[in-house]
């Protein structure tokens, strides 16, 4: 499917299969974020509303990818110490994860298992590497394959086509799914992410980020979101060398123009990699 994503196509191709909607906790959010001067008071106090959701936040605001010297102990705490953004962020991701879990009907623990494992390495990525906000890494890191539930709700062969994808040594991993699917998962996750607003920069990033030429293209798209794209094909590398321990298709496209817009060399990579394994295990 052409990157001029015509979203009433996707909608008909994904017929039956409803986008979850934004909760109301968001749309307060973010109505309270658009003024001059948001009340913290009044952030904490919509947060702390929902106690899963306040739990969930306390937890990512401590773990590796964000947490400080000093442990957090609030939502107040980690909207001073962390900013508004970082902790936006993890709303919008939690929502986004619950209200995907609830339309989908569960059954999702191993691929937000996996996502959340690439979401936190991304961030230490872009943390070593200082190209990219570590917000952005990681809400990217945790949504550029959300589309892959939907498609799957969808089209009962996914899982088949998903593997074919893996196996092809040529071409770029969506052309199969356009091929067998009509569609594929990073149109429908951009899809998903234009519905619930995440920032375009992120958005652009899910469409794209198996067109690796993209990082080598200036202008077509940001820096930004060049750069999610270049740290989530370093995250998935690492992952696929240290916990599964497979030969990979991916790498081999990516490594080129990952390497040339991140200044890095292919031995620098290999270093990164090497300093990442303790990180992950």
């Amino acid at each position: 499917m052409d990157a001029a994503v015509d979203e009433q196509q996707i909608a008909a191709l994904l017929k039956g299969v409803d986008i979850p909607p934004r909760p109301a906790i968001l749309v307060e959010l973010e109505k309270e974020l658009r003024k001059d001067s948001p009340s913290t008071s009044e952030l904490v106090r919509l947060i702390t509303s929902d106690v899963a959701l306040s739990g969930h936040i306390m937890q990512v605001a401590n773990s590796p990818a964000f947490a400080g010297v000093t442990p957090l102990s609030s939502i107040g705490q980690a909207l001073q110490f962390l900013g508004t953004r970082p902790v936006f962020s993890m709303v919008v991701a939690r929502l986004l994860q619950a209200a995907l879990d609830s339309k989908l009907g569960g059954g999702l623990e191993r691929f937000w298992e996996s996502s959340t494992l690439t979401a936190n390495l991304c961030a230490e990525i872009a943390e070593r590497l200082r190209c990219l906000p570590v917000d952005m890494a990681y809400t990217f890191g945790l949504f550029h394959d959300c589309g892959i539930p939907l498609l799957m709700r969808r089209f009962p062969q996914t899982k088949s086509v998903l593997m074919q994808a893996n196996a092809a040594e040529d071409g770029k991993f969506t052309q199969v799914e356009d091929r067998l699917l009509g569609t594929n998962h990073a149109v429908v996750g951009y899809f998903l992410a234009r519905r619930w607003r995440l920032p375009d920069d992120v958005a652009q990033a899910i469409l794209h980020h198996h067109d690796y030429g993209i990082l080598l293209r200036s202008g077509e798209v940001s820096a930004l979101t060049q750069a999610q794209i270049a740290v989530n094909v370093l995250a998935e590398h690492a992952i696929r060398l240290h916990v599964q321990g497979e030969n990979e298709n991916e790498w081999p496209k990516a490594a080129a123009a990952v390497c040339a817009f991140l200044g890095l060399s292919l031995g620098g990579v290999d270093d990164l990699i090497e300093d990442l394994r303790d990180y992950i295990h």
